[in-house]
């Protein structure tokens, strides 16, 4: 009362700001941030909602993708609350965070960033605000509630550890092993069957063997198209028991003579067709060192042509100078002695 009766009666503004500073500045800015972002959030519902309703399901038609929608987690505040956990120290005794189940990992997060607020809100206080100045009967209260986040920070914002992929001899994408270094497997270890001698053989030779295989299978898929129509089925005769005498491989004959099974005939040539495709393939790519060896070669020899070629250009120049300016010579010579 005297305050009030010494500088008059106070504006709500002014007891407004005093509430807003009784907030620690950490929690202050990222509740700040964090209305500036659902302001702009509801600009942009409202936004989608005047243009009408969309379909979430319609395919991009762009040349490039959308990133990832993760890269929305980058915000100033999130990175804020990533700094307070890694600086963060566990007690003795206190589970790493690799150990902790997702729930209270987020538990644990939740609690130190909960911990690092309330912290920085008495470190704002001993200061020495001055609390007293609130009007009679009004108490001091937050504007604003601290939101966190509700996924693993940690998990979702860290970088992945180089060391540990260099320790695993490799990283998986999509359910695929991607070796460091890379390493080409054999076609062993994909398993198609090698069509040609691995040592001491001639590379270009097998190319051309392995073509002229793959011409004549495709020659003859071709023919068995021309064909007439011919069931697919085929007649498998039964083989009878060694192990019989052979009057109870004739019963077994009468009894069991074959069955009909259906004919893998165009199949097997279809697969022997990839079989030599991928081993075309594979001799190329064996080939890559050669053939950057034979184009350096090749760019070499054009340079040197083309500097000949420059050479035998000025060379021709000159001689033409030098037999026009003979040419002038000589009609200052006449015209001297005329």
């Amino acid at each position: 009362m005297q305050f009030q009766q010494q500088h008059g009666q106070i504006p709500h503004s002014f007891w407004l700001q005093s509430s807003h500073h009784l907030t620690s500045p950490l929690e202050a800015s990222m509740n700040a941030e964090h209305q500036d972002a659902g302001a702009q959030h509801q600009e942009e519902s409202t936004d989608a909602v005047a243009a009408g309703p969309s379909n979430s399901n319609q395919i991009s038609t762009s040349f490039f993708p959308p990133p990832p929608q993760i890269y929305k987690k980058f915000t100033k505040r999130n990175l804020r609350y990533l700094e307070i956990l890694n600086s963060h120290k566990l007690a003795e005794g206190e589970a790493p965070w690799e150990e902790l189940a997702p729930s209270q990992r987020l538990e644990r997060q939740n609690e130190i960033l909960r911990q690092s607020v309330d912290s920085a809100k008495r470190a704002e206080h001993e200061v020495g605000l001055d609390i007293d100045m609130a009007p009679v009967g009004e108490e001091v209260t937050e504007t604003t509630t601290l939101e966190l986040p509700d996924f693993d920070l940690k998990k979702e914002l860290e970088p992945p550890n180089i060391d540990w992929i260099e320790e695993d001899g490799g990283y998986t994408v999509f359910g695929q092993l991607w070796p460091i270094p890379d390493v080409t497997p054999t076609l062993e270890q994909l398993g198609i069957p090698v069509l040609y001698p691995l040592e001491g053989t001639d590379r270009k030779q097998l190319l051309l063997t392995l073509l002229q295989t793959l011409l004549q299978t495709y020659r003859e898929i071709t023919a068995d198209l021309l064909k007439p129509a011919q069931p697919y089925d085929v007649w498998v005769p039964a083989v009878p028991d060694p192990s019989l005498t052979p009057e109870q491989q004739q019963q077994q004959m009468a009894t069991n003579p074959g069955f009909w099974t259906q004919s893998t005939e165009a199949k097997d040539r279809l697969k022997h067709m990839q079989n030599v495709v991928v081993n075309m393939q594979f001799l190329i790519n064996e080939l890559r060192p050669v053939q950057a060896k034979e184009t350096l070669k090749l760019i070499m020899q054009m340079q040197l042509e083309r500097r000949k070629q420059e050479t035998q250009l000025i060379k021709d120049r000159c001689a033409s100078m030098r037999s026009r300016v003979q040419e002038l010579k000589s009609m200052l010579a006449r015209q001297s002695d005329s």
